[in-house]
C-alpha cells in the first residue's frame, strides 16, 4: 500500500506544481541491438562508456522519489549484466511501484530470466515485447530473418506467467508499416493461442536526433487518426489504470494526427526525465536538450534536476518550444499530471 500511496500522491502533486525529484524515470541502458530497424538508427551508433552496474547502484541509491521506472536500449537484454542490473535497481528502489521494460524478445529464455528476477519483488512489473508487423514485413523492416517468430516465441513464454505480470505485444504505427496492421492482428490470432487484442498496444513513430538518431526519416506523413483508431481502441482493454490511460491516449491521438503537437501540458522536468546509456540526463527521448552527465555530479540526479539551466529548459517545454510529441513514455505521465483539469 505504501508503494501505491507514494505514486498517488507523486502524480497528485504533479498536477499543481513542479517535484523535487522526478517520480519517473526512463533509462536506457545501452545502444547495442541485435535488429537493424529501419525506423531506429540507434544501432548505428557506439554503445560505448555505458553506466557499470556500481554506477547504476550509486544513482538509484541516491533516488528516493522513484515510484515508476522505465527500462529500454537499444536492447536492454544486450547487456549481460542485465539481471544484476535488476536486482540493484530493485534493492535502492524500495517506492517503485511500476517498472516496464521494452524488448525487442530476440532472447526468449534471457527475457523470461528477467520477468522471474522482477516478480520477486512484488510490484506491477510490465514487459512489452516489439513488433511491427506480420512476419514477411516484420522481418524486412528489423531487418533480421526470423525476428517475428523470435518475439511470438518471448511473448508466448511470458504469457505462461500471466497471472503475476503484465505482458503485451507493441507496434508503432509508421508509414512502413499502416496499411499491415490488419494482417498482423490476423497474424496474431494465428500464431498465439486464446490470443486477445488487449494483448496488443500501439504507439506512433517519432522523429529523435539523441535517441533514436531517425531525424530524417520520414514515418508519419501518411498516418492520420481515422486510419488507425480502430486499432488504439484494441488496446483501451483490461485493468482500470490501463483503460483510463489508453483512452485519454487516444484522445490526445486525435489532436496529435491533427498537427496539434502538444495534446496535454507536458511533464517533462516535471515529474520525468530521460537518461542515456552514458548518463547523459535529457528531458525525455525526443527533445535534444543535454542537461548535464550523472558522472559529473556524483551521480546524483537532483543535482541536475535544480540546476538552473535545467530549470531554465523546464519553462521553454512548459512554453511550449520543444518538438511536441505524443509518445507513450511522455505521454502517460503528462496525462496523469493533467487529471485534475478533465
Amino acid at each position: 500500500m505504501i508503494r501505491q500511496f507514494n505514486l498517488l500522491r507523486n502524480i497528485f502533486i504533479s498536477n499543481f506544481k513542479r517535484l523535487a525529484l522526478p517520480y519517473k524515470i526512463n533509462l536506457a541502458l545501452t545502444y547495442k541491438c541485435n535488429l537493424r530497424c529501419k525506423i531506429c538508427k540507434i544501432w548505428r551508433y557506439p554503445s560505448q562508456d555505458e553506466l557499470s552496474i556500481e554506477n547504476i547502484e550509486i544513482f538509484f541509491r541516491n533516488l528516493n522519489n522513484l515510484s515508476w521506472i522505465d527500462l529500454t536500449g537499444g536492447e536492454v537484454t544486450t547487456r549481460e549484466d542485465i539481471v544484476e542490473i535488476i536486482k540493484v535497481i530493485m534493492r535502492n528502489s524500495k517506492n517503485v511501484l511500476i517498472f516496464h521494460i521494452s524488448t525487442n524478445g530476440q532472447l526468449p529464455e534471457k527475457t523470461l530470466l528477467l520477468a522471474k528476477e522482477i516478480l520477486k519483488f512484488n510490484l506491477s512489473s510490465i514487459i512489452s515485447i516489439s513488433i511491427d508487423g506480420p512476419a514477411i514485413l516484420n522481418d524486412q523492416l528489423r531487418g533480421v530473418p526470423g525476428a517475428y517468430l523470435k518475439s511470438i516465441e518471448t511473448f508466448k513464454k511470458l504469457k505462461e506467467l500471466i497471472r503475476v505480470g503484465h505482458y503485451y505485444l507493441n507496434c508503432t504505427i509508421s508509414n512502413y508499416n499502416v496499411d499491415y496492421i490488419e494482417d498482423l492482428l490476423v497474424s496474431l490470432k494465428r500464431d498465439i493461442p486464446n490470443f486477445i487484442p488487449s494483448d496488443i498496444y500501439f504507439n506512433i513513430f517519432h522523429n529523435s536526433s539523441h535517441y533514436y538518431h531517425n531525424q530524417d526519416i520520414d514515418g508519419f506523413s501518411k498516418i492520420s487518426f481515422d486510419s488507425i483508431k480502430k486499432y488504439f481502441s484494441l488496446s483501451a482493454k483490461g485493468n482500470p489504470i490501463k483503460v483510463f490511460l489508453e483512452k485519454e491516449y487516444i484522445k490526445g491521438l486525435v489532436k496529435y494526427c491533427q498537427g496539434d503537437k502538444f495534446p496535454v501540458s507536458c511533464q517533462a522536468l516535471n515529474s520525468s526525465c530521460f537518461i542515456n546509456p552514458q548518463g547523459m540526463v535529457y528531458p525525455c527521448g525526443i527533445y535534444n536538450r543535454p542537461l548535464g552527465k550523472l558522472k559529473d555530479y556524483d551521480f546524483e540526479l537532483r543535482k541536475i534536476w535544480n540546476s538552473y539551466n535545467t530549470l531554465k529548459i523546464r519553462e521553454e517545454i512548459s512554453q511550449k518550444k520543444c518538438p511536441g510529441c505524443w509518445t507513450p513514455c511522455e505521454a502517460y505521465p503528462a496525462i496523469l499530471g493533467s487529471t485534475l483539469s478533465f
